[in-house]
């Protein structure tokens, strides 16, 4: 006699909370990243200044 049984996956973190640290570990990185970049030819935590963005943008023409 055979038996049809589904198996659950349990998952030790729910998919939301593994979503949630994706993102945060994204941005973090993101900001990581800007930084050695700005930090090349600057301080790097000027990147952080809204001053330095309203620069950026006005050197691009995008504002």
């Amino acid at each position: 006699m055979q038996t049809n049984r589904m198996e659950f996956i349990h998952r030790k973190l729910p998919l939301m909370t593994v979503l949630l640290i994706v993102i945060i570990l994204s941005l973090l990185l993101f900001l990581v990243g800007l930084m050695v970049g700005y930090g090349i030819l600057h301080s790097p935590i000027e990147v952080l200044n809204p001053g330095t963005w309203t620069h950026i943008l006005k050197l691009t023409g995008a504002a």
